[in-house]
């Protein structure tokens, strides 16, 4: 069972890296292959919006004219069974670093190939061979849990990477929030242990059919 780590921290030291690799490691403790990705100390660039990616609808990766981290990270994410996300919430939403990388994969790991209603070209995942998992960190500085809403769209968007890029079905979901005020808290890394350990679990009954 491969897990990997997407996280999109600049922080080596911050919340979302202490919550992720709380939550990978209760995901080995529980037997999984956890490797880490950590965006940051990757060079990623921007998509440049050519479109070579969209019109490739057949590869198992979409070609990228450009030659980056990302051709060695998504072969990593398509051997993957599941998934670890974790990003900062910067004004509502997933932080840039998150968002450079979503773009990046939206038609190299998903295709073009979708369709909503009469709308062509929606990207729909490339990784068909089996279904995949995934689990979802995001930290906030000020907004307390009980105002979550003002922030989920940071969830929204990791949720939307892993469903239609992935193929992963997000199994659990956390939020941390008024880390400026309150920092990180013991129930705070029993959550994230427990996310890791739901993450094996519904891999594994999944695996064993």
């Amino acid at each position: 069972m491969n897990i990997v780590v997407i996280n999109a921290s600049p922080s080596i030291r911050g919340a979302v890296s202490t919550l992720v690799e709380s939550t990978s490691r209760a995901a080995t403790a529980e037997g999984a292959t956890v490797e880490h990705i950590r965006l940051a100390g990757c060079t990623i660039g921007f998509c440049r919006f050519c479109l070579t990616c969209y019109r490739d609808t057949d590869s198992e990766i979409g070609t990228c004219v450009q030659e980056d981290d990302m051709g060695r990270i998504l072969p990593k994410l398509r051997a993957a069974d599941g998934y670890i996300m974790g990003t900062q919430v910067s004004s509502g939403h997933a932080n840039a670093i998150f968002k450079t990388f979503f773009e990046r994969c939206v038609f190299t790991a998903g295709s073009s190939k979708g369709k909503i209603l009469w709308i062509k070209g929606v990207p729909t995942t490339r990784f068909t061979d089996r279904r995949r998992f995934a689990v979802t960190v995001a930290t906030a500085g000020s907004i307390p849990a009980s105002l979550r809403f003002l922030c989920d769209e940071a969830t929204r968007q990791m949720k939307e990477l892993a469903k239609y890029a992935f193929n992963a079905k997000v199994v659990g979901t956390l939020y941390v929030g008024e880390l400026k005020f309150k920092g990180l808290q013991e129930k705070d890394l029993f959550r994230a242990d427990r996310l890791g350990r739901r993450l094996v679990t519904e891999i594994r009954r999944w695996q064993e059919g």
